[in-house]
């Protein structure tokens, strides 16, 4: 195998087309890896066998957090390179920056990481331009200690990508912490899509994740590759006590299918999969495998070719697509969505009034159209139950402005979609024999509810 050393003043020849600008160390020439943080995710725990059955695709990269003065990760980074995955380390020094220096330390650590004979990329000192990092507050130290580390990563280990990241607010304070073209491999930044600020019922978010990243891809894009070092997006808000996984599910959409057309120097998204609720840590649940509708729509988005499978680590090596692979199913199904409990869990919801069953609305030829503010859930099987695989429309009145609808089966989000026609195929052989409700929300441009349909339906699989 040849050294990754000797590979990076071929990569911008081995991917492909010419770019107007030098390739990056590891930078396709078009494409964005995917890539995620499952270490804290409660579904796998680290075990990327887990994860990638779980979400449908091998993944180019993983991240963790590592202190500045712990080691170098050996094991986990020498099991990404068994794997083909490269190593995203997040490099923190959270005992300032004084510790910083060129030293046998730092060099020891450049030398593990040329020796691991693997990609990685390194996000040295992340989102510091904010106020809850130890080494904020002095960009010109700041930039001082970053060109050190740089200056040794480049002589010592030229396997290393140094990503310089912020995070996507507060803007003012972005620019003065560059260090300047020269000491930056890759620019990243750290976007999320909250429902609510800091835990906080009176600070509504729901911020557009495309204009969070587009500031700063419109200051450095132009020459240099953008990674989108983490992202996550709320489906469970401990701030309003809210099961909101169409909120998630919409505003990831919005951000990966905005990549190849919007976004065409973003290479590289990640993925924050942790219930940040349940770890003590924020007011957030971002774990892309927690909720079946999040799973399903991120096993959806990543299947297009355009998201690359694995980073080159050998001369004439291209990033490849590699089919998604086949549901294998992982422990329980999740529990469905209620409120929280006391120790950040979901519990599950309370039974509410039950109404007697009524005949499922059979289709026919001449059915008039709902109201023109109305919506109408038509389920295509005739007679009083259904079984199988049941198709079901959801039929929009025509003065409604839709930006998306969802379906909920016993109040469970099982189908969210931004994109006429409203057509979902149910699948009943996941339900039990009996009475389930099916609710039709339509939503609005300003996210408000417009319009709704509740269906009783009854199931009868005969048991299976």
């Amino acid at each position: 195998m040849t050294s990754v050393a000797a590979v990076l003043p071929l990569v911008g020849a081995v991917l492909g087309q010419p770019s107007a600008r030098e390739l990056a160390p590891w930078e396709p020439a078009k494409g964005c890896y995917i890539g995620a943080y499952i270490d804290l995710d409660g579904n796998c725990r680290g075990d990327i066998d887990t994860f990638e059955a779980l979400t449908g695709r091998k993944h180019a990269s993983y991240f963790r957090y590592v202190g500045y003065g712990e080691p170098f990760p050996h094991e986990w980074v020498a099991e990404l390179r068994k794997r083909g995955a490269a190593a995203h380390i997040a490099w923190e020094p959270n005992a300032g920056l004084g510790p910083v220096k060129d030293d046998e330390y730092l060099r020891g650590w450049a030398e593990a990481a040329r020796h691991s004979d693997t990609p990685i990329f390194l996000r040295y000192a992340s989102e510091m331009n904010g106020t809850w990092q130890a080494y904020s507050g002095d960009p010109e130290l700041y930039k001082e200690k970053w060109r050190i580390v740089c200056r040794v990563m480049h002589d010592v280990a030229p396997n290393v990508a140094m990503v310089w990241c912020p995070f996507s607010m507060p803007r003012r304070t972005i620019e003065p912490y560059y260090p300047g073209d020269e000491y930056v491999d890759w620019v990243g930044v750290n976007v999320y899509s909250v429902h609510h600020h800091d835990g906080d019922p009176t600070r509504p978010g729901g911020e557009d994740p495309r204009d969070e990243l587009q500031y700063v891809y419109d200051l450095y894009a132009d020459r240099k590759p953008i990674q989108l070092c983490e992202y996550g997006a709320t489906h469970y808000c401990a701030a309003c006590n809210t099961w909101v996984p169409s909120f998630a599910v919409l505003r990831a959409k919005e951000l990966y299918t905005s990549l190849p057309l919007r976004f065409p120097q973003v290479k590289m998204v990640n993925w924050f999969s942790v219930n940040t609720i349940g770890e003590g840590l924020a007011e957030n649940n971002y774990s892309v495998t927690d909720d079946p509708t999040i799973l399903a729509s991120y096993r959806e988005l990543i299947a297009d070719s355009y998201f690359l499978d694995t980073v080159p680590a050998e001369v004439g090596a291209k990033p490849v697509y590699i089919a998604a692979l086949p549901p294998r199913p992982v422990g329980p199904e999740p529990a469905p969505p209620g409120p929280a409990s006391p120790a950040g869990g979901v519990t599950e919801p309370p039974n509410g009034q039950r109404h007697p069953p009524v005949m499922v609305r059979d289709p026919v030829q001449d059915l008039p159209p709902p109201p023109a503010d109305g919506v109408r859930i038509l389920i295509h099987q005739a007679g009083r139950a259904v079984s199988g695989k049941t198709p079901v429309t959801i039929e929009v009145g025509e003065r409604l402005q839709v930006k998306w609808i969802e379906v909920l089966v016993d109040g469970r989000c099982c189908y969210v979609s931004t994109d006429e026609p409203y057509r979902w195929t149910w699948d009943t052989l996941s339900y039990a024999d009996g009475e389930h409700l099916l609710e039709a929300n339509v939503y609005d441009q300003t996210e408000a509810l417009v319009a709704k349909d509740e269906l009783r339906v009854i199931l009868d699989n005969g048991g299976r």
